[in-house]
């Protein structure tokens, strides 16, 4: 297995922001997952096993299948969203991995409902992190609130 540097990659998301490249100009590889940095250990954090006893596991295999076809620049939306860093213990239900850089460019994608898959993004690949069926991640303000 390749080892990848802990140094942070520049993300065509940022690139494209900062320098108003246009997309073709940045990167044309279309987007790519991988499970490098997965972690299944933390309380709200779920395995594969658990999503697919739910009925996630096909819903997040179709969405990543569909964010696989195009450049990651192109789908920037409202279901693939950049947090930039991780979120602060405020704010969040999750503890930052010891495994991830420490100055990954957070993201997640929104699968179905409240569930969403967490990464980082390195280029044109997005780095799954955590399987988050309750959207504990990024915790909206009422749910800080009750937190």
């Amino acid at each position: 297995m390749a080892k990848f540097s802990k140094e942070k990659q520049p993300s065509a998301i940022n690139e494209a922001l900062a320098s108003k490249k246009k997309i073709a100009e940045v990167d044309a590889s279309n987007f790519k997952v991988s499970f490098q940095y997965i972690d299944t250990s933390q309380k709200f954090g779920s395995a594969f096993k658990d999503w697919q006893k739910d009925g996630l596991l096909s819903k997040m295999m179709e969405t990543l299948a569909g964010y696989c076809r195009r450049p990651l620049i192109e789908q920037v939306d409202k279901k693939f969203t950049f947090y930039g860093n991780f979120p602060s213990q405020d704010k969040t239900m999750f503890k930052y991995p010891e495994h991830v850089p420490k100055d990954a460019n957070w993201a997640r994608i929104h699968v179905t409902g409240p569930a969403i898959i967490v990464g980082h993004v390195i280029r044109d690949t997005f780095y799954v992190v955590f399987l988050d069926k309750t959207h504990k991640f990024f915790l909206t303000k009422k749910a800080r609130d009750e937190k």
